[in-house]
């Protein structure tokens, strides 16, 4: 039988010469299908109280940068959340009021240097109370300044469950832009429909975590390299 070189400099039968170019590609598909790349939960180590100024993503893929959720200068870390992250928004009644006033959460998507992202979903978990901001908004900037927004309509929780309630997934993937990109991706949740900035039932937020550490905040896609 006639033997070929394969990939590692050995001799082998053409029946192993092409098991190897299969595994090759098999391996090049396996880096580029949708996983994992961005997530946060607010219950382990030690759970958070929802206060905090900031909170580093607790699960990031290889091969992009840690990520830091933050709130904008309009949220205030002021009512407790454990195990989860929240903020009291100011009484905004639309998407443009929240822009001007900087009522959102952001994070940012960078990946290393060599390799570019694509984004596929995004899931969260979020908590309101009675009289807190409940209408939101996710968008996406490719300059940290000019955000467009993400989906056909705003969405409106009326659940006020304390534990939160997970919202459906939001659909990036159809989104050019997102897609094999190798520049820095901001994504913020601007949230409005708040009835007061007084009192303790208008905190607006992501959570909560379960016990045993269970995501708020996970964003899907893949990474390759360049």
């Amino acid at each position: 039988m006639k033997k070929y070189q394969t990939l590692g400099g050995a001799m082998g039968t053409p029946s192993s010469f092409f098991k190897a170019i299969i595994f090759v590609v098999f391996l090049g598909l396996s880096s580029s299908a949708s996983a994992q790349l961005l997530a946060w939960q607010f219950a382990l180590p030690e759970p958070s109280k929802g206060v905090e100024t900031s909170s580093k993503s607790t699960t990031t893929n290889e091969f992009l940068e840690p990520s830091t959720l933050t709130r904008g200068k309009g949220v205030v870390p002021k009512q407790g959340n454990s195990r989860g992250f929240s903020g009291n928004f100011g009484v905004d009644e639309s998407f443009e009021d929240a822009e001007k006033s900087n009522s959102y959460f952001q994070f940012e998507v960078k990946p290393r240097k060599g390799y570019q992202v694509s984004l596929s979903s995004l899931k969260a978990t979020l908590r309101r109370q009675e009289q807190s901001a409940h209408i939101y908004r996710w968008a996406y900037s490719l300059d940290g300044k000019n955000f467009t927004k993400i989906g056909r309509e705003d969405v409106k929780i009326t659940n006020v469950n304390n534990n939160g309630s997970a919202q459906s997934p939001v659909d990036l993937s159809s989104i050019k832009e997102l897609q094999k990109s190798n520049k820095t991706i901001t994504l913020r949740l601007y949230a409005w429909g708040g009835l007061t900035n007084q009192g303790k039932a208008i905190a607006f937020g992501f959570g909560k975590s379960d016990a045993k550490g269970s995501n708020a905040i996970a964003l899907e896609g893949s990474v390759t390299q360049k």
